[in-house]
């Protein structure tokens, strides 16, 4: 898909469109660290109540920064679309909203991650091919030199990759890695690991 017909999609979004689910779902599979198009694609699964909704939101939430927004960007789908029909049973919506109250659970630690995660939101946001830590040196990501486990070129860019190339035993190893260089955000980490571990079961 070219990036004309996601402009496309996005001035004309049609959450419910069986036709613009199929090339979010195509842009998700090819760009899967994408957040604008993980969220797009969210909300079309929400909207078409499709069964995949769970498994796709816990991995958009590995990668957000903003859950709040994103699940307000959810929710009000729900809201709109249980305004527009009464066809849902009180169960699939209250169902619904357990899969949305999950992040309240990660909003509790929020105040402390938003502190500690601007050096990898500012990379994400500049899809740039380096990142600088702080105090430290800068080196260019090169995912084949993590098989040398390294501590040193463990970061939190390259444990959010290798989740979402499924790797989730690398990404677990990178997470504990970074635990130990990192004591004071070892119950970030710790969260993170124990959401792989559910995607790893599915």
């Amino acid at each position: 898909m070219t990036s004309e017909k996601f402009n496309i999609i996005i001035n004309n979004f049609k959450p419910k469109d069986d036709n613009q689910l199929s090339d979010l779902k195509a842009l998700f599979n090819k760009y899967p660290y994408s957040q604008t198009i993980s969220a797009y694609y969210l909300k079309s699964l929400n909207d078409q109540n499709k069964n995949n909704f769970p498994h796709i939101l816990r991995r958009t939430a590995i990668l957000s920064f903003d859950r709040s927004n994103l699940r307000n960007w959810i929710s009000s789908d729900i809201n709109q679309e249980k305004q527009r029909s009464e066809e849902k049973t009180g169960e699939q919506i209250e169902d619904r909203f357990t899969f949305l109250d999950w992040f309240d659970q990660i909003s509790n630690n929020k105040s402390k991650i938003d502190e500690k995660i601007g050096l990898i939101e500012s990379f994400i946001d500049n899809k740039s091919e380096r990142i600088l830590e702080k105090n430290d040196k800068e080196y260019k990501f090169n995912i084949s030199k993590y098989d040398n486990d390294d501590p040193e070129l463990v970061t939190e860019t390259l444990a959010k990759i290798l989740t979402n190339q499924k790797k989730y035993k690398k990404a677990i190893k990178a997470y504990r890695i970074l635990s130990l260089k990192y004591p004071k955000k070892s119950s970030f980490f710790a969260d993170h690991i124990r959401e792989i571990k559910k995607l790893d079961k599915e």
